[in-house]
């Protein structure tokens, strides 16, 4: 494995369907929080837990993002703590980025490559049960 600092542009060019996916859900958030506050209980976006009744690998992300937003970090990492890891690392690199223009550039073998995959894996079922018996 070969980690190395290159240089980057200071602001990535983000596909248009990755800034119309996050302003999609963003506009369905505020709609089910208008929706909860108006009907006086809770009202459910996940499609996968309403036809399965588990919840989903992402289930929580929401919860936990406006948990975030009123500074309780720690009850947000607990509703997804795979996805707040990720984006708190995601964060710190986008930081790196913007403030010195360098990125991170990890090289793996091919022997690596496919050990790296197989613990995305498992982080991603044992992140994925959790949710289901903790977060639901």
């Amino acid at each position: 494995m070969k980690i190395e600092l290159v240089g980057v542009r200071r602001w990535p060019l983000w596909p248009l369907w990755a800034v119309m996916l996050v302003l999609v859900w963003f506009a369905l958030g505020g709609v089910t929080i208008c929706l909860s506050a108006h009907l006086g209980r809770e009202v459910h976006l996940c499609l996968f837990k309403y036809f399965t009744g588990y919840p989903c690998p992402t289930c929580g992300f929401t919860r936990g993002l406006l948990a975030g937003a009123r500074g309780q970090f720690i009850q947000a990492w607990l509703y997804n703590p795979l996805l707040f890891s990720l984006l708190g690392l995601y964060s710190g690199a986008m930081v790196v980025r913007i403030l010195f223009r360098r990125g991170v550039r990890i090289r793996l073998t091919p022997a690596e490559r496919a050990t790296t995959w197989c613990g995305a894996a498992v982080l991603f079922a044992a992140n994925w049960v959790y949710v289901i018996l903790y977060v639901g």
